[in-house]
């Protein structure tokens, strides 16, 4: 397989593929713990609900910024320094392990590192593998990352149930300092500081978005998830726990079904954007993981969340994966970093508001309602996307 064969034959990506690999399963773990931790705690609903909300804050407010510094800076001394505040952030945790405020501010903190960190190991990865290479590369971060998801939550859970909170932060700080001892390892890429530092040869993204229609319709796809998104997740316990009336193991199990499909997606977006092009797994990929959610709201059922989340898995993460590929293949290497920054972003902005909104509008006209109309119109927007994705360009990638 062309992605098992690009970790054997490329040493520097194959070391942060592994680093990948293990932040994300601290990243896994941490969220659960911290989650029971801060609730058992405080016994505050909000306070857990703020903590969940910090990654989303910080993307909003740092996320543009930091994809420029990625464009600008040496992106290995960025991602090795994010992996070292992060093992100082996680001892930190030992201080105000009984502050949830102090908890939530620290919380706060390791996200917007992990802002920063997200799109200098992005153009890492495509500085370290060729272009043809680089679908590959991204399915296989993702891969670890979906399959982490599988194992770390649970991991999380049964480790502070076991050990309790600070054996278990013990444990994720050492998993980190491996990570970050490992970076250590990690060549520089191969781009030139004095290209990195010409970064107006590549153009802001407000000059990408209005020259160039692939860039606008690629945000546009990541936008549209968000409005799905947001509703999805806020709204994802009421509808399986009220309107369904499932046991919360049941939802868990359906949540997790996602993730199924999902790490068998990762391994296979290389050879299915060589087979297909890009245009086709992106743009059709989310009309079926939209279209599925539709379907959900409309005959809502324990079976039929299970059916729809385990099927969408796939097609999502084939769009998802090459929606990201596709992006930075197409601007060019000085302008990846802040298109990658600035999208998450805006990303981060409408998710936060149809979370919040969704809240609102369900007490209304009904989940159902809110679900089904939000997804619909994250498939009908797929029209004006793969309009605008079909623009051919001067020095064109795949299609």
């Amino acid at each position: 397989m062309p992605a098992v064969r690009l970790l054997r034959a490329n040493p520097r990506f194959r070391v942060l593929w592994v680093i990948n690999l293990v932040s994300s399963m601290v990243g896994w773990s941490l969220g659960i713990a911290l989650s029971v931790h801060v609730y058992l705690l405080t016994q505050s609903a909000l306070l857990t609900s703020v903590l969940a909300a910090t990654s989303t804050v910080a993307g909003i407010a740092f996320g543009a910024l930091a994809g420029s510094t990625a464009d600008r800076h040496n992106r290995l001394r960025i991602v090795r320094s994010g992996l070292l505040i992060r093992v100082l952030l996680l001892v930190a945790l030992f201080g105000v392990a009984e502050s949830g405020p102090g908890l939530v501010a620290v919380v706060f903190l390791q996200a917007t590192v992990q802002q920063f960190y997200g799109p200098a190991e992005q153009v890492l990865i495509a500085s370290y593998v060729s272009g043809e290479e680089l679908s590959e590369a991204n399915g296989l971060n993702s891969f670890a990352s979906n399959a982490t998801r599988l194992i770390a939550p649970a991991l999380g859970g049964f480790v502070i149930a076991w050990a309790g909170f600070r054996w278990t932060v013990v444990g994720m700080s050492v998993l980190m300092a491996v990570s970050f001892l490992l970076s250590l390892a990690l060549p520089g890429d191969r781009a030139r500081r004095t290209a990195r530092a010409e970064t107006g040869s590549g153009g802001g993204v407000r000059e990408l978005l209005r020259t160039n229609a692939r860039v606008r319709g690629l945000v546009l796809l990541q936008l549209l998830d968000a409005l799905k998104e947001g509703p999805l997740s806020a709204l994802f316990p009421v509808l399986m726990l009220g309107v369904i009336g499932a046991t919360s193991g049941e939802m868990g199990t359906a949540n997790s079904a996602f993730a199924v499909t999902a790490v068998i997606a990762g391994p296979i977006v290389g050879v299915t954007v060589r087979r297909l092009g890009y245009r086709l797994p992106v743009v059709a990929g989310a009309a079926i993981a939209n279209a599925l959610i539709v379907v959900l709201a409309v005959w809502p059922s324990t079976a039929m969340a299970l059916v729809v989340f385990g099927l969408s898995g796939l097609p999502f993460t084939l769009s998802w994966v090459g929606t990201q590929t596709w992006l930075l293949l197409t601007v060019p290497e000085t302008s990846r970093g802040r298109i990658v920054g600035t999208s998450g972003a805006l990303y981060a902005a409408i998710l936060l508001v149809t979370m919040l909104a969704a809240g609102a509008l369900a007490d209304l006209v009904g989940v159902r309602w809110v679900l089904g109309a939000t997804a619909g119109a994250a498939v009908a927007g797929l029209l004006a996307v793969d309009r605008l994705v079909r623009t051919q360009l001067e020095s064109p990638v795949p299609a």
